[in-house]
């Protein structure tokens, strides 16, 4: 049986360069890499708000549903509460553990009496409403971006959604 010995330095490339990276190579690498991170970023925090607004819409979903399952049941409206606050009418008809105090937003049960009505519709003489008040610019932008339409009030940055007029 015949040993080999193993040679003890590299073989060279044919073209006499060495192996690896030059470091303009790597600099150019680490800069294309940092500016796809700056384009990255700044759309990940847009999606993380739009889904904190999704969470608003869903929140304010859930609240309407339980409102007007309160009314066919009880023949009347739950009486308006503090920011932040579950009506104590509602709670059993909210999930378990429902809380009207977000990520970033809190919530505000609406019961308007209008006694002399709207001045465009005299018959209206209650408005039923859930407001969404937002911590940040960024959440509040995302929220009159994703609620629109639906939305009857925008004072500063709170949103009132309509549930019922009467």
């Amino acid at each position: 049986m015949t040993m080999r010995r193993i040679r003890s330095t590299p073989i060279a490339p044919i073209d006499g360069r060495r192996g690896g990276f030059s470091l303009i190579e790597l600099l150019l690498a680490v800069s294309i890499v940092g500016i796809l991170a700056g384009l990255a970023i700044p759309n990940i925090r847009t999606v993380q708000f739009r889904a904190r607004a999704a969470e608003v819409a869903g929140d304010i979903d859930v609240v309407r549903i339980a409102t007007v399952s309160y009314n066919a049941d009880m023949h009347a409206w739950p009486p308006d509460a503090a920011l932040g606050v579950v009506p104590v009418e509602l709670t059993d008809f909210l999930p378990s553990g429902f809380s009207f105090q977000g990520n970033g937003y809190e919530l505000k049960f609406e019961n308007y009496a209008l006694p002399g009505g709207l001045p465009f519709d005299p018959q209206t003489t209650r408005i039923v409403a859930v407001s969404v008040t937002a911590d940040t610019d960024q959440l509040n932008n995302a929220i009159t971006e994703l609620l629109g339409g639906s939305i009857i009030a925008t004072v500063g940055m709170t949103h009132t959604v309509l549930i019922d007029r009467s």
